[in-house]
């Protein structure tokens, strides 16, 4: 400890301390913050000390009569100001290790100097975790490991972290000490000004963080699209890169932790749904992904793709329709994102896999006399594995899958089963509705297994043919033999089940139900925006030059 009082001052610096004049003049540029003051340090400034340079004629004397400044914040700025002169050289610049060693600071990060963009956004959380570790009091550890560097939704309250300091302090106090870390760890990075965070920053870091300022720097506000796009010209990275650590980066450049609501649901979705995907992917129906029931209630809402989901998860609307809806499809969108391609197509096989499907048939259908052999008793399967209703498998094998000639009458199937001729027909009518929605109209929402593209190909191409002789199940047949190349007597194995997953009713009779309307309708995919629409204050996010 100095033991130096009012009456002993001495010169600024010792005549056997001396640099050299291009030593000083190096350093002179520097702000009074790389001194590392603490609470001093804009009490300095206040009173128009804001430089090294403005220190050059500055007696230690003159110092201790600016108010509440005393000898030890005199001695202290003396002895810095020295050893930061003695760290530089007018060739190789300022030796940060040796200036940090020599005043007992801890220079942070101790490695991974990020020389790009993508290396400075991969290592900032190694970073903010390096910091934790060199902060003397344990509640600004706990705020910055367990709210600054989580993701919203595992962000720790002020009131946990405050019944977890020793001993447990208010959620107030903790708040006001999580806004002080904030704006010291903004200062430090942006403008050398530390307060009494006791931690430097190497400016190899501190690069980063100034250059996206730079950018910034004329904006007060900004739209959440703008700003990510403004970070990535900064750092020269994708708009993916960015958002991967958007939690980190907004807390910095807006002083607060916490983000608003719709930017907060935003911020949970995989990086890679906001890269550029295609437009298949974009436009692709709903009900082709595992949605279950809520595909037809967002459908009813107007979200019929995957675009449109992906634009109401981003601005926050998707909520208004019910908590479970919005993380159900949060979930499935985070889902779907780990399984797209490099080029941002959907890889379904890994779809596949991620949801657990079974592929029915097992193994690729070869050929369209292997599709009708096959035909009943894949159907009988698929109707027993999806449980459409309980008596579905035998009404099938018992009158559907049959020709007019050898099906049982409703009665017959009735009797065989125990129950009422009502109740036969309403489940036929049901399964065969089922069959139609997914065989024809391709929607998959609630399908529990995965079904073979080549096996549904035979069935758009059983749905051609069946357009041409809507009323004439014999036309009908012999038209499928033509286009597959087979014997009536050989389409005679399939065609019933074909016509009435297609009619809506068995063999050669037709309801008034129309079959399923085309799977995909081709509308115009309009571009999805970055990010949600709203504005962030970018608070305290300005370079002092």
């Amino acid at each position: 400890m100095c033991t130096r009082t009012d009456e002993e001052p001495k010169d600024n610096l010792a005549p056997k301390q001396q640099a050299s004049l291009e030593h000083v003049r190096l350093v002179n540029d520097f702000p009074i913050g790389v001194l590392h003051l603490g609470v001093k340090t804009h009490t300095l400034e206040r009173a128009g000390l804001r430089t090294i340079g403005d220190l050059a004629d500055v007696t230690p004397d003159r110092i201790m009569r600016i108010p509440t400044v005393g000898w030890r914040t005199a001695d202290l700025l003396t002895r810095n100001r020295l050893a930061l002169i003695e760290a530089s050289d007018a060739e190789a610049g300022t030796d940060w290790d040796r200036y940090c060693e020599s005043t007992d600071i801890t220079l942070l990060p101790r490695e991974n100097q990020p020389a790009s963009g993508e290396e400075f956004l991969r290592v900032l959380p190694e970073f903010l975790n390096e910091v934790a570790d060199n902060l003397s009091n344990e509640a600004l550890s706990a705020i910055l490991r367990e709210r600054i560097c989580q993701p919203p939704d595992r962000q720790k309250t002020l009131d946990q972290i405050a019944s977890a300091t020793t001993p447990p302090v208010t959620r107030e106090r903790i708040r006001q000490k999580e806004k002080k870390l904030l704006g010291q760890l903004a200062g430090g990075l942006l403008n050398d000004t530390y307060g009494v965070l006791g931690i430097h920053f190497r400016p190899e870091f501190s690069y980063w963080w100034r250059r996206a300022a730079d950018h910034l720097s004329h904006l007060d506000e900004i739209e959440f699209s703008e700003f990510v796009d403004c970070l990535s010209a900064a750092w020269n990275v994708s708009n993916d890169a960015v958002i991967e650590q958007l939690p980190i980066i907004l807390a910095i450049v807006t002083g607060e932790p916490l983000m608003s609501a719709e930017f907060r649901t935003a911020s949970r979705l995989d990086p890679r749904l906001f890269g550029v995907l295609k437009d298949e992917v974009l436009a692709l129906p709903l009900n082709r992904l595992r949605l279950g029931r809520y595909a037809g209630r967002l459908a009813q809402e107007g979200s019929e793709t995957v675009g449109d989901i992906l634009l109401r998860l981003r601005d926050g609307s998707l909520g208004a329709t019910g908590r479970k809806v919005a993380d159900v499809v949060e979930q499935h969108a985070n889902l779907l994102a780990a399984c797209l391609g490099d080029h941002g197509q959907i890889d379904w096989q890994a779809y596949r896999d991620a949801n657990s499907l079974i592929c029915l048939p097992a193994t690729p259908t070869a050929s369209a006399a292997e599709f009708v052999a096959a035909l009943r008793d894949m159907i009988g399967e698929l109707l027993t594995v999806c449980y459409v209703t309980k008596r579905a498998p035998d009404i099938y094998r018992l009158r559907t899958s049959r020709t007019l000639g050898n099906q049982l009458t409703l009665q017959a199937v009735a009797d065989a089963m125990e129950t009422h001729l009502p109740t036969v027909k309403r489940e036929e009518t049901v399964f065969l509705r089922f069959l139609n929605q997914i065989l024809i109209g391709h929607d998959f929402s609630a399908l529990p297994v995965w079904l073979d593209d080549t096996w549904l190909d035979y069935w758009d191409e059983a749905r051609a043919v069946y357009e041409t002789s809507p009323d004439d199940y014999g036309q009908f047949c012999e038209n499928l033999a033509w286009k597959w190349r087979l014997t009536v007597r050989d389409i005679g194995k399939a065609a019933p089940t074909i016509w009435a997953v297609l009619s809506g009713y068995p063999s050669d009779r037709r309801s008034k139900r129309l079959i399923s309307e085309a799977p995909f309708v081709n509308h115009a995919v309009s571009p999805l925006p970055q990010l949600p629409v709203g504005r962030i204050r970018l608070r305290g996010f300005r370079r002092v030059h």
